[in-house]
């Protein structure tokens, strides 16, 4: 299982309510990028076969929830 935290996808640029674009914005801030999520999921494909990787939480350093 991959649990990710806010992902930079672009979603944010896609929010029309004024409210909305200004929250998911500043959010987005704290994202990380798509490529960091393929990065961790390319790790837990890389190790040995004696070792599982069965959970994933990925996390922004910034994103203190």
């Amino acid at each position: 299982m991959i649990s990710p935290g806010v992902i930079n996808t672009g979603w944010a640029d896609k929010v029309t309510n004024k409210e909305g674009a200004e929250i998911t914005a500043e959010l987005n801030k704290e994202g990380i990028e798509p490529e960091d999520i393929a990065n961790a999921v390319l790790f837990a494909f890389d190790q040995p076969d004696n070792v599982n990787v069965n959970d994933i939480v990925i996390s922004p350093a910034l994103q203190d929830w």
